[in-house]
């Protein structure tokens, strides 16, 4: 609860003008024109968080210069004082407070501003209770989700001169630009129709959602992801590379998918930074190794078919020399002969003489004999030497289809990054995905606990979707208005206003008021005279105070009025004399609501109307403002 205490003004001369209400009753100031009354709402309303000081250019101007509030809460007491704007501005953001269970006003205005206005609309906003809100506007509507704060509760405090009377419209500054709309988006959650956790719920919603579609994703796909981890690793590893997250030699050379993992995992701390060029010198390297890689290839293809051929060679020429060994070992040539020096080289029977022809025949059989070895022994170097070329062309060619497989993710972020000119941007791409990747990657836990896990997600999110419901909101705003326009038509009738049988209600979306007639519903500005009008606004914002009140909604509990009595008094030229007795009844009226909020409600009254024979009227009076006496004190005036 929030009431006023106190509203004081700091003089330029050093003075303090101070002036008390009292808490929980009807609060009366009477006076005559241009005494400043009009001015009290326009200064509460500016500390209270006000972007425009809409205090009328003139005295209070040009001798103020700090206002101050002194705000009674249920626990503590809040301070809050104001600058006066300099000539020709409209606002400054020199602002002061205090806060403490007991607290009196300061008695000079040597203030070092300690907030600013929105850390000041923040607090005031807290200190009510306004908790966490936001409207979203339908599909299809282009304004802006808007968020209840002070700054629209204050439209349910105040009546100034030109709005209590006013034909056309209900609701405190509703004539300005887009208050209308504020007030039908932000009504709703002061009159408690939108769950005051919505904000959280649809958190909640969000996040519920995002847990449901990646586990559903690890049981659909984590299997093939697993399956083909250390390739997709090795491309999103490129990717990074090329946009500047992980550095050029970041798991260089590594075919190990832990240490893919792990490596992509160090994205997780990146946030993002200045941008930087593009990662050019990664492509040429990778381009350079592709071409040094193919040429190699090629080489080793060449060397590989070389040594195989001649492989071939060597088998044939051993195949020929085995056979015609063997056609001689046939014919016992071989067989037990010897082809030592001094034995026949046919029959190895010892000789006297040796001649030419048996010394060729012995050479011929010996050089054989030893060429059939010497092959023999030679193949098993050549055959290693072709499963060496056959080695080096596979960890060549594996080292090509790597290299490719990088360049193919160093061209897919080249050509994903051509439509994005941040580079920032283009980062967070590749951090998403590796993030969903090392998600996905994971293990998939056992299928059944899985989808027992999404399906009660799913029922919570049911759960959330009716708490949410456009229907459901409503449905409840319409049964808070039904029981708003039960106070509004029975009090229609204690006014004696027009068509007093007929309900009234509350129309949120036209944002006025509605009579129900037998035939037809008659909106405020289709209504005539003017004490109707005075008395439908005092209808209309004492019932929703009475709701506010008793279900303890976050809006401040006062409420200021400026000349209710206005449509009463006749202008100088008009010759009809003053209705007393229905400025009576509205008075005993708006004291019969304050006294039934039993000290919840303040009623704060500046009027011309002074019913010196009323004595309820006389009791509530709290300061005259005649003969010289206003709101800035004669001795300031310079």
């Amino acid at each position: 609860m929030m009431q006023i205490k106190e509203l004081v003004l700091y003089g330029k001369n050093g003075q303090k003008r101070s002036l008390v209400f009292n808490l929980g009753r009807a609060n009366i100031i009477v006076g005559e024109s241009k005494t400043g009354k009009s001015s009290l709402a326009d200064i509460i309303e500016y500390c209270l968080g006000g972007t425009k000081c809409n205090i009328a250019d003139g005295v209070i101007r040009e001798n103020v210069a700090w206002y101050g509030l002194l705000l009674k809460f249920d626990s503590e007491q809040l301070f809050v004082a104001r600058e006066n704007p300099p000539a020709g501005q409209q606002s400054t953001g020199s602002c002061y407070y205090e806060v403490r269970h007991d607290l009196s006003t300061p008695g000079d205005a040597n203030f070092t501003s300690n907030i600013d206005v929105d850390a000041l609309e923040s607090l005031l906003s807290d200190r009510i209770g306004i908790t966490d809100n936001l409207n979203t506007p339908a599909q299809g509507q282009s304004r802006m989700p808007l968020s209840a704060n002070i700054r629209h509760a204050l439209f349910y405090c105040f009546q100034n001169q030109d709005e209590i009377a006013a034909r056309g419209f209900v609701f405190h500054r509703q004539t300005e630009e887009h208050i209308t709309q504020a007030i039908r988006d932000t009504l709703p959650y002061f009159l408690g129709a939108v769950d005051q956790n919505s904000l959280a719920l649809e958190a909640k919603r969000a996040e519920l959602r995002r847990e449901i579609s990646i586990k559903r994703r690890t049981l659909e796909e984590a299997k093939d992801l697993q399956g083909g981890g250390p390739t997709k690793g090795k491309v999103l590893i490129a990717e990074a590379q090329e946009v500047g997250i992980l550095s050029s030699d970041a798991c260089a050379d590594s075919d190990d998918f832990a240490a893919i993992q792990s490596c992509l995992a160090t994205t997780s701390s990146w946030s993002p930074s200045s941008v930087h060029g593009e990662n050019m010198d990664k492509l040429s390297s990778l381009q350079n190794d592709l071409s040094n890689g193919q040429t190699l290839l090629e080489q080793t293809e060449i060397d590989l078919q070389n040594a195989r051929s001649f492989a071939d060679e060597e088998k044939g020429y051993l195949l020929e020399t085995r056979r015609q060994k063997a056609r001689l070992d046939s014919i016992g040539l071989f067989k037990n002969i010897s082809i030592a020096e001094g034995n026949c080289p046919l029959c190895s029977s010892p000789v006297r003489h040796s001649s030419v022809g048996a010394d060729s025949i012995r050479d011929s059989l010996r050089s054989l004999d030893t060429k059939i070895g010497e092959v023999s022994k030679d193949r098993p170097s050549i055959r290693r030497y072709v499963d060496g070329l056959e080695e080096k062309r596979r960890v060549i060619a594996n080292h090509i289809r790597e290299v490719k497989a990088e360049i193919e993710g160093v061209y897919e972020q080249k050509v994903e990054a051509q439509s994005v000119k941040d580079l920032n941007s283009r980062q967070a791409q590749v951090v998403g995905r590796i993030s969903l990747w090392l998600e996905s990657v994971q293990p998939p836990a056992d299928s059944a606990s899985l989808e027992k896990e999404i399906k009660t997600m799913e029922e919570r999110i049911l759960e959330i979707d009716a708490l949410l419901s456009p229907d459901t909101k409503a449905d409840r705003l319409q049964s808070i208005l039904n029981r708003i326009s039960v106070d509004m038509s029975a009090w229609a009738r204690e006014l004696d206003l027009e068509n007093p049988e007929s309900p009234y209600r509350l129309d949120i979306g036209r944002a006025t008021v509605v009579v129900d007639k037998p035939d037809r519903p008659v909106p405020l500005k289709q209504m005539g005279s003017a004490s109707n009008w005075v008395g439908i606004h005092l209808i209309a914002y004492f019932a929703l105070h009475k709701y506010f009140v008793e279900h303890d909604c976050a809006v401040p509990h006062f409420l200021v009025l400026d000349q209710p009595s206005q449509v009463y008094f006749p202008s100088p030229t008009d010759t009809k004399e003053v209705d007393l007795e229905e400025v009576k009844r509205l008075y005993s009226f708006i004291f019969r609501r304050v006294s039934s909020s039993k000290g919840n409600l303040q009623v704060i009254v500046v009027d011309h109307a002074d019913l010196e024979d009323m004595p309820e009227f006389r009791n509530h009076i709290i300061e005259r403002w005649r003969d010289g006496n206003k709101l800035i004190p004669m001795a300031w005036l310079r």
